[in-house]
This record gives structure tokens, C-alpha cells and sequence, in this order.
């Protein structure tokens, strides 16, 4: 929501617990379009940068967009409408499914010991990660110099209807 204070925008946190799937994925989406990067990839960017008022705005606002993502996955069980499933077609490629496989065979594991198990190059186990976790369908863990990756969704849920 935004409105206006004295000729300045000012932005109100959105309740969003109620909102859809596909509202979440939307605006995430926007900003990705936007600043050509993911969240993750942002906030490093964030970091190492003095950002402008209107980049720590769009950061703080596509943060609550992403934590509400990861906290609806949080249950292990991912519901999606039909609509919503759309959104998520570049995700359940065969490719993303088999690494998703993976790991809830072994619980959890490096990008180099999915490519490995796998046969697939580690750029695209990689690429196929970000993809994942951008919509919370993995988390990353960084344990010394390794980034360990295990699945947060163990169910996924279609409901036509």
C-alpha cells in the first residue's frame, strides 16, 4: 500500500497472509524484473553498496513478499490453485523435479554431490537451485566455505476447482 505524506511516498507493510499464491509470486517476480537478480542475489548487492532510499524500500518490501513465500512453505506442504500452478511451470521442469527427488532421498547435499549424482553440470544444478529457493521450495544453509541445500517442501498440493 502506499500513500502520501507531505509530497513523499511512504509505504505501509501489506498485510499479507491472506493473500494469493499468485499475488506473492507476481510481486516477487516484478522486482526480480526489475533489479535483474533474485532476493538473495539483491540483499548481497545491498550489502556491498551504499543503496539509494528507493533501493532499501523495494528491498524491505520484497522481503516480506519472500519470507511470507517461505513461511507458507515452512509446512512442508505447498497448496496451489490451478492459477497458481502456472506460475510455478518453470519450476516442475523434469530436470528441477529430479534435483526436488534428490534431495528428499538424501535429505540434503551440495550442488557438486547433486551434479555428481545427477551427471549434470554444476552451473545448472546451481541455476536450478536459485530457481528453487527463490520460490521456497529449498533453503540454503552455508556450513564453513559449503552451501548445503535440502528441500522444504515435501508435498505439493493441486486443487482443481
Amino acid at each position: 500500500m502506499v500513500g502520501r505524506t507531505r509530497g513523499k511516498r511512504r509505504r505501509r507493510v501489506e498485510d499479507l497472509s491472506s493473500a494469493s499464491l499468485s499475488k506473492l509470486i507476481g510481486e516477487i517476480k516484478k522486482f526480480e524484473r526489475k533489479y535483474g537478480r533474485g532476493f538473495n542475489e539483491f540483499k548481497s548487492y545491498l550489502d556491498e553498496k551504499r543503496a539509494s532510499a528507493e533501493e532499501l524500500t523495494d528491498g524491505f518490501i520484497w522481503e516480506q513478499y519472500v519470507n511470507e513465500l517461505r513461511r507458507r512453505s515452512a509446512s512442508g506442504r505447498l497448496e496451489l490453485s490451478v492459477d497458481d500452478a502456472l506460475e510455478f511451470t518453470e519450476v516442475f521442469t523434469p530436470a528441477r523435479l529430479e534435483v526436488m527427488g534428490l534431495l528428499a532421498r538424501k535429505g540434503e547435499a551440495t550442488v557438486s554431490d547433486i551434479a555428481r549424482s545427477l551427471g549434470r553440470p554444476v552451473g545448472s544444478i546451481s541455476e536450478m537451485l536459485k530457481i528453487l529457493e527463490s520460490k521456497g521450495i529449498v533453503r540454503s544453509e552455508k556450513r564453513g566455505k559449503r552451501k548445503i541445500y535440502s528441500l522444504l517442501i515435501k508435498e505439493i498440493l493441486i486443487r482443481i476447482g
